[in-house]
């Protein structure tokens, strides 16, 4: 549930909040090019946001033998060696990004960073130029209106696993 009045991002399950994460800023960006203007599509609140394509639906881990052994029973009834398994609860973060873009089912992307985005003429400058580059290669160069929230990067790493093809997000009003 994001709730952009509290600036908080919460993980609820059944009505039960199992964690809340602030958000530090929240903002919503527009692509305009450097000679023109663009308009946003419009955002409504409360809504309920399916994500289309999560940064993480492609990073499902397979677990495959190394090698094939006919079966026997005397390994069957061998005890196994127990193994050190993490603390119950405790989701390793490392190798997640801490940037990423969640595809919303409204047309909108969901960018969880934890940095906030630099809009400064520069970068609309550069991307003028990586977008007329494309254009020289036919290729169409797309730019989707994006809701921004900043994280920590801890947060962020933490809720990348969240963001799953039919999750759904609620979106609480304004204020």
């Amino acid at each position: 549930m994001l709730d952009p009045a509290r600036r908080t991002l919460a993980v609820k399950a059944r009505g039960l909040t199992l964690t809340e994460t602030p958000v530090r800023q929240l903002s919503r960006l527009v692509f305009r090019p450097l000679f023109g203007s663009g308009e946003a599509p419009p955002l409504e609140a409360p809504a309920i946001w399916r994500v289309v394509r999560g940064p993480g639906d492609t990073d499902r881990e397979t677990i495959a033998p190394t090698t094939l052994r006919p079966y026997s029973e005397e390994e069957e009834r061998a005890e196994p060696t127990p193994t050190a398994t993490p603390a119950p609860g405790a989701e390793p973060t490392e190798g997640k990004p801490s940037t990423y873009r969640v595809a919303l089912d409204n047309g909108w992307q969901l960018l969880i960073t934890d940095a906030p985005p630099r809009l400064g003429w520069l970068r609309r400058f550069g991307a003028s130029v990586a977008d007329g580059w494309q254009r020289l290669r036919g290729r169409e160069p797309s730019h989707p209106p994006l809701v921004a929230l900043v994280l920590a990067g801890e947060d962020a790493r933490a809720l990348h696993h969240l963001f799953r093809s039919g999750a759904a997000i609620l979106v609480a009003p304004a204020g």
